[in-house]
């Protein structure tokens, strides 16, 4: 009994820690999941609408999933990065709970993320306790479930993302891997003891799941193949099982690549996280690599008495070097693909307004550490000081293991460093190392031998050792959990949720009262063939088929709740640029001209553009600087400084530009301030103006309003600066300035023409229309003269069906003559010409 107390004492404590992870990932999000105005569970963010559409796509076509998406960066689609793992992990656990409507499927799902995040304390405690001891192991499986920030967020419920299955495999590869060197090390037999094989086989199933949850996993052969050629050139100072390590590598490598090999051809070239030839060849060429090392050690040194201690390192580091060379001649490719490691580090331009591909230890672009206290909490001011005290034990102690745990945190500190998305990978080596440190220091003081003497009631022991030891080992455990978790306590009731009820309400709306309901219903369950050069426009749409324009940010929710083509997704796909003229959806709502606007519509086949409060308000800067190409640009020509929302004593809210604010007010926000040129793009035109003055443009739906929300003040204060700043220099005049709809959709129209002859300057249309919230606004069109004749392009009808229309007939006006006019739909779709002179 004592003999399996001391064996599997570690069982409950495990348990535990998973129950915990469960209760703050499923318990503490629950209300944000599951809310009255959505049928089913509502998904975070982006990615995991993608993953639901997906999920629900191989469901319909079992055992068949979509490797080629043509419902999404139209004209072109894509091909498909997300891994099979997570698909069709969706797919069982839907299959199982026989979930078959998209509501169901989509709760089921939610749970997933959550499951994940608690099961990460399993692996975590197997590579801690294979480094540093089974105790140091269950502190880390309970500190890794309570890491805040983004571990958390990509863990909670809902949350039904690969990244926290990236996660979760790459730590199972790692201590899977380091759990068979441990074992083989002490190994002298032959590979069929079908035990012994179990161990690399085990880890090259967990690195071949690594693979399948992402197609970057490949950075963790990388890792593992840089530690077995420094511990070999380091073998002076490190001891290490060359042949051990050797064996498992090579074992784990060639199962790694039987379990990719099926996925291997998914994206017809080479590709970092494509599925693709490209991570199959890095998983055989480590395996020939460390073969022919073990080789060149095994076989040529030492049977031909070659051995000294600079025998082997001049080798291995002939060996890559005349591999690398062979590589580059007979595969540029594959070199430039490797290169991906560095552009992870090193992220320009527009993807530096992507929030998770900032720089992490950069706040307001000064240095600071605020940034590991929300995600890390305690446990990173603990971990950073051991991974250089570990790396230093590391030679000092002559320990392989030290150097192997060490490897993998530097890597994960400078991608952290990058981008700070690798937040979610660096929490498990700070609760890692923290725990690492934290068990050393307990062991130090006794703690450990005062609990061992408690359990066996030796009172001479516990007395010889003191109380003290326990005092100062529960205070400092406490000191590591207790702020960590109350951090992720409060941090995992905040991090579910995504799409807001005005969204969803919008694109419910699209999905059931725009045009080719059946057409695309159809086509969204279709597994789509591939073009045959991948770049050219896909050639297989049905006939009718049309576009949805919005921001990146939205293309998955228009592709997976609409059941429309976006032209942009949160893949960074169909954003486009006017540096070097290539239409998207950045110069689209940068636009200083509706006819440039309208090329780019035409050339990507639009007919809907979808706006909403935050494009037009604090998600503007984004679309600039991708449009733009650089930061400063963006800001020169849109922006002209900052400025500070505030209340004053009296309860008014006020607008100060010099950074001062009246005494007894209060700082509402900080905001930037709209330069003139901001009010001549389209997007300021759709969302502050309405769509007023525009040709080809008409709304035909508003959600709710954007009433107490952050972005709904920002619309009340950049119409507040319109009215006071630029009104006299465009033709709509002052605007009311009050909330509007937080989403609005346009239609892209032909528009009626209107021409005749007028005696004034100027032609004045206007119209008021009637939006499906009740709340009126007045379009207006104002067009020259020219030679006694006049030209209007109007875009709204009044017998239109859309809920969006027209309460009064246009009134058309000029030099005092005034005429009224009403137009069917039929005459604003084809581009009728009509004749109204004004004389």
């Amino acid at each position: 009994m004592k003999e399996k107390m001391e064996r599997y004492w570690h069982v409950p404590f495990l348990v535990l820690a998973i129950i915990t992870g469960l209760y703050l990932r499923i318990i503490n999000p629950w209300d944000a999941v599951f809310v009255s105005w959505m049928e089913g569970a509502r998904l975070s963010g982006n990615d995991p609408w993608y993953y639901f559409r997906l999920i629900d796509s191989a469901i319909q076509n079992f055992p068949n999933r979509i490797w080629f998406d043509a419902f999404t960066h139209y004209p072109y689609g894509t091909y498909i990065h997300f891994g099979p793992f997570l698909v069709y992990l969706g797919v069982l656990a839907s299959m199982i709970a026989g979930a078959t409507t998209p509501a169901e499927i989509r709760t089921v799902v939610a749970f997933i993320p959550a499951v994940g995040g608690a099961l990460l304390a399993v692996p975590t405690y197997l590579l801690t306790k294979e480094i540093f001891g089974k105790k140091a192991g269950i502190i880390s499986a309970f500190v890794v479930v309570l890491i805040p920030g983004q571990l958390m967020a990509r863990s909670v419920l809902s949350f039904n993302d690969h990244h926290i299955w990236e996660v979760f495999w790459q730590v199972a590869t790692l201590g899977t891997f380091i759990l068979a060197y441990n074992r083989w090390k002490a190994y002298s037999g032959n590979l069929r003891n079908s035990r012994m094989l179990a161990y690399p086989i085990i880890a090259g199933i967990c690195m071949g799941m690594y693979f399948l949850a992402w197609g970057a996993g490949f950075i963790s052969v990388i890792m593992i193949t840089f530690f077995i050629i420094l511990s070999s050139l380091l073998r002076t100072y490190i001891q290490v099982d060359t042949v051990a390590l050797a064996k498992v590598s090579v074992i784990s490598f060639l199962v790694a690549s039987v379990i990719y090999l099926p996925f291997s051809n998914k994206f017809p070239s080479f590709a970092v996280t494509y599925y693709s030839p490209f991570q199959l060849s890095v998983l055989l060429g480590a395996a020939a690599i460390v073969a022919v090392l073990y080789i060149v050690e095994t076989r040529v040194i030492k049977n031909n008495k070659f051995e000294s201690k600079w025998t082997y390192p001049v080798s291995a580091v002939a060996i890559i070097a005349i591999s690398t060379i062979l590589l580059y001649i007979l595969s540029p490719e594959f070199i430039r693909n490797l290169q991906f490691i560095l552009r992870v580090v090193q992220p320009k331009g527009g993807q530096l307004t992507i929030a998770e591909v900032q720089p992490f230890f950069s706040l307001g672009g000064k240095f600071s550490f605020e940034p590991a206290w929300q995600n890390f909490s305690i446990t990173f001011f603990f971990a950073l000081p051991a991974m250089f005290y570990y790396a230093f034990r590391a030679l000092r102690d002559r320990n392989e293991r030290y150097l192997y745990i060490s490897i993998w945190a530097f890597a994960m500190l400078i991608a952290l460093m990058g981008q700070n998305r690798f937040a979610y990978y660096f929490g498990v080596v700070s609760a890692v190392f923290s725990s690492a440190i934290v068990s050393e220091i307990l062991g130090r003081v006794r703690f450990y031998e005062y609990l061992e003497a408690a359990i066996n009631n030796n009172q001479k022991k516990m007395k010889k050792i003191g109380i003290k030891a326990v005092i100062a080992g529960v205070l400092l455990l406490l000191v590591l959990i207790y702020p960590t978790f109350s951090q992720a306590n409060f941090y995992s009731k905040w991090s579910a949720g995504g799409i807001n009820k005005q969204w969803y309400d919008t694109l419910e709306w699209m999905r059931d009262n725009t045009p080719g309901k059946e057409v695309y219903d159809e086509f969204y369950y279709q597994l789509y063939k591939p073009p045959e050069s991948s770049g050219d426009r896909y050639p297989y749409y049905p006939d009718g088929v049309y576009s949805i324009i919005s921001w990146w940010d939205y293309g998955h929710w228009i592709t997976a709740i609409a059941h429309r083509i976006p032209v942009a997704n949160p893949f960074q796909q169909g954003i486009g640029n006017k540096y070097n003229d290539v239409p998207g959806a950045a110069p689209f709502f940068t636009a200083f001209n509706e006819s440039y606007a309208d090329r780019i519509a035409e050339k990507l086949g639009v007919k809907y553009v979808v706006s909403d409060v935050e494009m037009a308000t604090g998600k503007f800067y984004a679309m600039a600087v991708w449009a733009e190409g650089e930061l400063g640009k963006a800001e020169r020509t849109y922006y002209a400084g900052g400025g500070i929302v505030y209340v004053d004593a009296n309860g008014n809210l006020g607008l100060s530009l010099t950074g001062q604010i009246p005494a007894g007010g209060r700082v509402i926000t900080h905001v930037s301030i709209p330069r003139e040129d901001y009010y001549r793009t389209m997007e300021a035109k759709f969302h502050i103006f309405d769509g007023s003055g525009l040709k080809h443009y008409r709304m035909v739906y508003e959600s709710g309003f954007s009433t107490n929300t952050l972005s709904g003040l920002n619309e009340l204060v950049y119409k507040n600066i319109y009215n006071s700043m630029y009104a006299n220099k465009f033709d709509y005049g002052r605007i009311p300035t009050a909330y509007s709809g937080y989403v609005k959709v346009f239609e892209f129209v032909e528009g009626a023409r209107i021409t005749g002859k007028a005696n004034g300057d100027y032609v004045i249309a206007k119209v008021t229309i009637k939006t499906n919230q009740g709340r009126t606004f007045d379009y207006i069109q104002k067009v020259p003269v020219v030679n006694g004749k006049y030209e209007l392009v109007l875009p709204y009808a009044q017998d239109t069906s859309y809920p969006v229309k027209p309460v009064t007939a246009y009134t058309i006006e000029s030099g005092g003559i005034a005429k009224t006019l009403e137009l069917t739909e039929k005459q604003v779709e084809n581009g009728e010409l009509l004749t109204l002179d004004l004389t």
